[in-house]
């Protein structure tokens, strides 16, 4: 079976589906990426075939790009996958006359949960006004028929045949709106990756791990409070700030702190005992994966929603980022360490990820549901 997967620039939305392929490609597949021309390399390491596209800074210059170059393709290919942002998939497949499959790096939106998003701010934020939305999607889809008239409205409303999300239905929120024999739930995306290693090996010191994104509001100020809470104290502290965060603007840093721009975020985790994190769906994924509960600081898009989900399932804790200080920070952290409540939760969800199909079993539904509209 030939495969095309479409997607776009988003690190987080590209990242969980690397497994996927390699998976899809292991069972037999060949699979053509499409990707920005700048992401090649990205592509080749998962095995795939690579075709490219002009990136753009805006978001609606990529899917029209993307569009145009897919559209070229599609014929050539026995199945189609997306993820969700490339909101015309459908269209292309329905066009071409291809079977369809799409792709949820993050719980599947309904109406509420897109709601929650755009109030959350981001690069949803603007999307409020209902009018901008509906010229936002008349821009790029110009004479592609369409179920809606906003995109955001054709990600919640007229979805394909079959799903693949990248949660357990137990984490995804009004999880009675998506029948299972239209959305199926993967767990995690799991799987080997080439991760820079860090000089660190842990002692006998309990490790906390803080990763914030990429995106941090008042970087330096927010991660100097990080430092002041555990600065001298029984426990060890790696922290991540980001590629673009220069680590010199940090001052007296302590023994116990290893500060590093990126890290071996699996590595680490596999190693902490507590995980204080923005709240992207992969990290929260990932550290479920790891068995390791999380005091969750949200800033914006999913990430709100997320912590929410977090303190709903007793898997850890949520602050406000605006509320921050060290004191708070530290109290909260080794709560959340020493809860033998939450350490059973996160030892309960991690034994269901570990035992939710992943990226193999994603792989086979697809190859199974090609074979059974095929006949």
């Amino acid at each position: 079976m030939k495969i095309l997967f479409i997607n776009l620039p988003y690190y987080g939305h590209f990242m969980p589906t690397i497994g996927l392929v390699q998976e899809l490609i292991k069972q037999g597949c060949a699979v053509t990426y499409l990707m920005p021309f700048d992401w090649k390399e990205r592509v080749y390491e998962s095995g795939a075939d690579f075709a490219g596209y002009e990136n753009h800074r805006k978001l609606s210059e990529q899917i029209k790009n993307a569009y145009a170059v897919a559209d070229k393709m599609a014929e050539h290919y026995d199945l189609i996958i997306y993820e969700q942002f490339f909101f015309l998939g459908k269209h292309l497949a329905e066009k071409h006359r291809k079977p369809v499959v799409r792709i949820f790096t993050a719980p599947v939106t309904n109406e509420n949960l897109m709601r929650e998003y755009i109030r959350a701010g981001g690069p949803l934020g603007i999307f409020k006004y209902k009018w901008i939305g509906k010229l936002w999607t008349k821009e790029i889809a110009k004479g592609i028929p369409m179920k809606t008239d906003c995109w955001l409205d054709e990600i919640v409303q007229n979805p394909p045949a079959l799903n693949l999300v990248y949660t357990l239905n137990e984490y995804q929120p009004y999880a009675e709106d998506f029948p299972e024999e239209q959305y199926k739930f993967l767990g995690a995306s799991v799987y080997d990756r080439r991760e820079e290693e860090i000089d660190f090996k842990k002692t006998n010191y309990p490790l906390i791990y803080i990763s914030l994104g990429t995106v941090v509001k008042g970087a330096a100020s927010f991660f100097g409070k990080c430092i002041e809470a555990f600065r001298n104290k029984q426990v060890d502290v790696i922290m991540s700030v980001g590629k673009s965060f220069p680590i010199h603007k940090l001052k007296h840093i302590p023994e116990n702190y290893k500060i590093y721009n990126v890290t071996p975020q699996l590595a680490v985790l596999k190693q902490a005992d507590v995980f204080v994190t923005h709240g992207g769906m992969n990290s929260i994924s990932e550290a479920i994966v790891c068995g390791v509960p999380m005091v969750v600081i949200p800033f914006m898009s999913d990430q709100p929603t997320n912590a929410r989900r977090i303190e709903e399932l007793g898997l850890g804790k949520k602050l406000d980022y605006r509320l921050i200080n060290s004191e708070l920070l530290r109290t909260t952290v080794l709560s959340v360490m020493n809860d033998e409540g939450i350490s059973a939760n996160v030892l309960r969800m991690q034994r269901k990820m570990l035992d939710a199909p992943g990226n193999k079993g994603g792989a086979a539904m697809i190859i199974d549901y090609y074979k059974r509209i095929s006949r």
